[in-house]
């Protein structure tokens, strides 16, 4: 596999570049590649949903019945505290 250095990348383009990295979850690296081959149409663009995303880093785990009802059962209480995202 090949190295490209790319000169000339002009501020703003290098912010959007970015930004897209950070909502795709790719590198600055991927992210480029990625919008070059679909630029240039060697992978169809696919946007992933967010199932779509999580599936990918959790694989097949999922919930035990008894989890989901420790769930159901926490989501119906009346006195909980809001969540805190600090």
């Amino acid at each position: 596999m090949g190295d490209l250095l790319l000169r000339g990348v002009d501020d703003a383009l290098k912010v959007e570049l970015q930004k897209s990295a950070r909502k795709n979850g790719r590198s600055l690296s991927e992210e480029a590649i990625a919008s070059i081959r679909v630029a240039l149409s060697l992978e169809p663009h696919q946007p992933q949903t967010a199932g779509s995303r999580l599936r990918a880093i959790v694989g097949d785990q999922s919930f035990s019945p008894e989890e989901l009802e420790a769930i159901a059962a926490f989501r119906k209480e009346s006195d909980r505290s809001p969540p805190n995202f600090e």
